[in-house]
């Protein structure tokens, strides 16, 4: 007879962006310790300008491996025991994994689009950027 295991899973989660600098992502919590079995609840909230949707991945040890995409408010994404919803008006997602099982034990990111132009998402500040157009 197989005793449950009591291994405790490490979730952490960090965030890209891919927007301007003025523009932010954040997260909580930043990393936390729950029991197998235990439901959890990663937030993601965002200040953007030219938002066009947000972005979950897992990472285990190479390459993060894509989640899902949100776009719209209100539909909730679901995967197996993992799910996301968004909700534009508050600028903010949430990741739910029910259940939780070891192999679920990852780096968890969030990621922001934003439309982009020269001026919004450009390397150089603002006046440089206004320089560079012809």
């Amino acid at each position: 007879m197989m005793k449950r295991s009591q291994a405790l899973l490490a979730i952490f989660w960090i965030l890209l962006s891919w927007v301007s600098s003025e523009d932010k992502v954040m997260q909580n919590p930043l990393s936390l310790v729950v029991h197998e079995g235990d439901t959890v609840t990663l937030n993601c909230s965002y200040e953007v300008v030219n938002f066009q949707s947000l972005l979950w991945y897992k990472q285990e040890k190479k390459a993060p491996t894509f989640l899902f995409t949100l776009t719209s408010s209100g539909i909730e994404k679901k995967s197996g025991r993992l799910s996301s919803i968004l909700d534009k008006k508050d600028f903010f997602s949430i990741l739910n994994i029910t259940a939780t099982q070891t192999r679920d034990s990852a780096v968890y990111l969030c990621a922001v689009e934003a439309q982009c132009s020269l001026v919004t998402c450009s390397l150089y500040s603002n006046s440089t950027a206004e320089a560079l157009q012809l």
